[in-house]
């Protein structure tokens, strides 16, 4: 329900399936879920700290930079763009735009380069609420949206696709293929 909730934008209900999950003992042992499980949690966090300024949740955000940081040195590919986008989310909690948007782009870059299509998805999802909130650019925010909505498209993910569709009104020209693709990413 964790992901399912995280995935469909309800940050609040990803939020208390967290505290459920944590207060389990087996929430202790290391799985590869719990690699997600500590990625979205940081990035719930600093939306989260932003929306109400909850030291709490700053600190949750903070915890996953650190974990994710020390699991980089083991697995470049499969952590750079998580610490770019943690590290993005963390400047714009501190107003830090251009520190923000360098990491964002950083974070696309690198989930790009490693054939994760759905992480460059959240990536340009997470921009563009950067761009729309706090930086206040809502033309790129919606291009931002538009090349996210590609990407959760091309990785199969409809239902993502539907929602974003939905909440930011995309038309039929978000429909068209990313051309920042990689080689890596499947082709249809």
């Amino acid at each position: 329900r964790f992901f399912s909730s995280f995935w469909a934008g309800d940050y609040g209900n990803a939020e208390l399936y967290c505290r459920r999950v944590l207060s389990l003992p087996s929430a202790k042992t290391p799985v590869f879920q719990s690699i997600y499980f500590t990625f979205y949690r940081g990035l719930i966090g600093f939306l989260r700290f932003r929306d109400n300024e909850s030291e709490e949740q700053y600190g949750i955000g903070l915890d996953a930079i650190t974990k994710i940081e020390f699991w980089l040195q083991f697995s470049r590919s499969n952590f750079e763009n998580k610490l770019y986008l943690l590290k993005a989310e963390l400047e714009a909690s501190m107003r830090n735009l251009d520190a923000a948007s360098k990491l964002y782009e950083a974070s696309v870059k690198s989930a790009n380069d490693c054939g994760r299509v759905h992480e460059k998805g959240l990536a340009f999802e997470f921009m563009g609420n950067f761009l729309s909130s706090v930086a206040d650019d809502p033309t790129g925010a919606r291009a931002c949206m538009k090349k996210s909505h590609a990407c959760y498209l091309q990785w199969g993910a409809l239902g993502k696709a539907a929602i974003l569709r939905e909440k930011y009104n995309l038309n039929d020209d978000a429909l068209e293929r990313d051309p920042t693709s990689s080689k890596h990413e499947r082709h249809e």
